[in-house]
């Protein structure tokens, strides 16, 4: 059987089957003036009057008829934004997960749905179905949060539908439990970095991560010049970024946004000897048979093993690294501005900081009991 007509070229066939046997189908497809592209498929009783239309089609004189009667679809939103929109703001990766998850859980129930003839009723159901089939709480919510994007922008900005129509995705689903972050206070760091189960490579590894605040993807990417010792900083301008499917790059930091992290004297004494012998290109954990960082996995089984020798918490993960360090410094530094810690660590914005990194911890809540006890006797 033959595929789908081109683009701009179209096919008149015959029906053979079914309830609509002898009659002549019409298919065209075309880009509408926003840039979509859509599909049109009209029935005629006779081959003549199918062709007559076709041809119309071709020369351009039934376009604009053509999308008068057409009805956008949510599928065809959905990837026109992927194509369009989202690549202005969102990483390469991202749009590949939401493509996917869209065409795996989402394209039969709503690709062929016209915008405004989505049902909540239907949705309900729909989200049920996923966590029937198996689905966990954290896909249905990231499902969710992909339709409910998408539905959005069709009414604010581009006002594909009318802004009076409520957006039918937006209903209420169970949330996945929150994984307990850890952080660690300075005396359980201490101890750590200090531990003498530690090679000097796990200890390396553990000092960039709980002494400077760097992310898993830049001490992934790390290279020898960006170790500049005499200056006590490290220059964190890039970092390993996987894409969809698991094929790594190394490219600029998260938000593109590069800096220089502060290497205070005790990281600067760890990781000393570890690199005295490195050429200034060389990465400080490369590949085993060349020069580029280890792949993910790989690399996850160095930290592992270093989490393991200095006795962290059997759940803590690479980013608690990151949290114990930007909360240390917030909770036990108070010289140390909101805006030098920002620029330290990489965040955009100094709240992020506030909303997402810091942890209550036993000594900044001695500082502010003692505080306290001296204003009230």
């Amino acid at each position: 059987m033959k595929g789908r007509a081109d683009d701009n070229d179209g096919s008149c066939r015959e029906i053979l089957t079914g309830r609509h046997a002898g009659k002549w189908r019409v298919q065209f497809r075309y880009l509408d003036e926003s840039g979509v592209k859509r599909r049109l498929s009209k029935l005629f009783r006779t081959k003549t009057e199918g062709k007559k239309y076709l041809q119309a089609l071709r020369r351009g004189e039934r376009v604009k008829e053509a999308a008068l009667i057409h009805e956008l679809t949510f599928g065809e939103w959905f990837e026109w934004l992927a194509v369009n929109d989202w690549p202005e703001t969102l990483a390469s990766v991202t749009i590949a997960q939401r493509r996917a998850r869209f065409r795996k859980y989402c394209s039969k129930a709503f690709g062929s749905q016209p915008l405004n003839c989505i049902d909540a009723l239907k949705v309900r159901a729909f989200y049920r179905g996923l966590r029937e089939q198996g689905a966990s709480n954290s896909l249905v919510v990231s499902v969710k949060s992909d339709l409910v994007r998408a539905f959005n922008q069709a009414i604010n900005p581009y006002q594909q539908v009318p802004q009076s129509l409520a957006n039918p995705f937006r209903l209420s689903v169970s949330q996945p439990k929150p994984r307990l972050a850890i952080a660690l206070s300075a005396e359980q760091v201490k101890s750590a970095v200090n531990n003498p189960s530690l090679n000097s490579s796990q200890r390396a590894l553990l000092g960039l991560l709980l002494l400077a605040g760097l992310r898993l993807g830049e001490a992934m990417a790390i290279t020898r010049q960006q170790i500049r010792i005499d200056e006590s900083l490290i220059a964190v301008d890039r970092a390993v970024k996987v894409e969809f499917g698991g094929k790594q790059s190394v490219g600029l930091p998260k938000n593109d946004k590069t800096r220089n992290a502060v290497m205070c004297q005790t990281l600067k004494s760890i990781l000393s000897p570890f690199i005295a012998e490195l050429e200034p290109e060389d990465f400080l954990w490369p590949a085993a048979s060349e020069n580029k960082p280890r792949m993910k996995k790989r690399f996850y089984e160095l930290w592992k093993a270093a989490a393991v020798a200095a006795g962290l918490p059997k759940e803590m993960s690479p980013h608690d690294c990151r949290l114990t360090h930007i909360n240390l410094v917030e909770k036990l530094m108070p010289r140390v501005s909101a805006t030098t810690l920002k620029e330290h660590v990489g965040h955009s914005a100094a709240g992020v900081t506030e909303a997402n990194y810091t942890r209550p911890i036993t000594a900044s809540q001695e500082i502010l009991r003692s505080e306290l006890d001296g204003v009230f006797g």
